[in-house]
């Protein structure tokens, strides 16, 4: 039967838990009024019923090990399949926003990158220059729709 048991869909749990379960799977006995499942998290957790994200309103994840659902958000069948992906990298190696600048078009303070997590726009409206001397990247696919310009390296990822 296809989602009769959990299936760890990622082995890189240094980084990520991305666990699959089925409506069947929700322990609605320990907590009253949730549907939990187990998932190991540090840093937070994405929700997915049926496909579509929870809002994180809609459910619980604070103790690292399970995310509780409550019975009032949504009512889950024994078919449904639910996805919870888990984030265990440490917040030291999470990229934030104020990490990067882009100012008129120009990157600066990616040295600060090293080993951090790094998310990008789809694309980029804004006129963008990698400067002489400067190694970027950036994950694909990737939509430039204003000026482009590289003097030093751009890796697309």
């Amino acid at each position: 039967m296809i989602g009769s048991k959990v299936i760890n869909v990622s082995e890189r749990k240094d980084v990520f838990e991305h666990k699959e379960f089925t409506g069947a799977d929700a322990d609605t006995s320990t907590n009253s009024g949730y549907y939990t499942f187990y998932a190991n998290y540090q840093t937070g957790v994405d929700v997915f019923v049926r496909g579509v994200r929870m809002a994180n309103t809609d459910y619980t994840s604070s103790n690292g090990t399970d995310v509780r659902i409550a019975t009032t958000a949504i009512t889950i069948n024994t078919e449904d399949v639910i996805q919870i992906t888990g984030y265990n990298a440490p917040a030291s190696q999470i990229l934030e926003k104020s990490d990067v600048n882009i100012t008129g078009g120009t990157i600066s303070n990616l040295d600060r990158v090293k080993s951090k997590m790094f998310v990008n726009a789809n694309t980029f409206s804004d006129n963008l220059t990698v400067g002489a001397g400067e190694n970027v990247f950036l994950c694909g696919p990737v939509d430039f729709t204003g000026q482009l310009s590289v003097n030093g390296t751009l890796n697309i990822i």
